[in-house]
């Protein structure tokens, strides 16, 4: 009986995140062109970073298309960058950051990532991609009910 009400729960949690984000964002078509990974010092001198650092600053440039009827608050961007030797410079991290506000149409962004010193320029970027960034429930320290998710309801612990 616990699965089956568990279960209930769970789609209705499913059905109301459906409804409060509109059906057109997750249907929104995003794509990336005119990539290129630029040197911090390069694209702006004033963000030198402090010495020490391990890794080198780059920013990512491009344009991202957007077929949506209105802004898209939220975008990760998703990429994997490869060195001269072709060794991939972020293993296992293919987010390579986020976008605030995306307007329909075509517009110009700019990621600020942090590549290891140790890879070798110039760059290669492949597969890259751009989605909308699906906001994950999270638990306050509030013990009380009203901030805890519906599955989490009446569980004694």
């Amino acid at each position: 009986m616990k699965f089956l009400v568990a279960n209930f729960f769970a789609v209705i949690l499913f059905i109301s995140f459906l409804s409060i984000f509109p059906r057109d964002l997750f249907a929104a078509e995003l794509k990336l062109s005119s990539l290129d990974l630029v040197d911090c010092e390069t694209a702006d001198p004033a963000s030198k970073q402090p010495k020490g650092y391990r890794s080198g600053c780059y920013i990512l440039n491009g344009e991202i298309s957007s077929d949506a009827k209105n802004i898209i608050k939220d975008v990760d961007v998703f990429a994997f960058i490869y060195d001269a030797s072709d060794e991939e410079v972020l293993p296992n991290r293919p987010r390579i950051g986020s976008i605030n506000n995306v307007p329909a149409g075509v517009s110009r962004f700019s990621v600020r990532v942090p590549i290891p010193s140790f890879a070798i320029p110039p760059f290669t970027i492949k597969n890259p991609k751009a989605k909308v960034a699906i906001p994950v429930p999270t638990v306050s320290s509030d013990s009380s009910d009203d901030e805890l998710l519906p599955l989490e309801r009446g569980i004694n612990g």
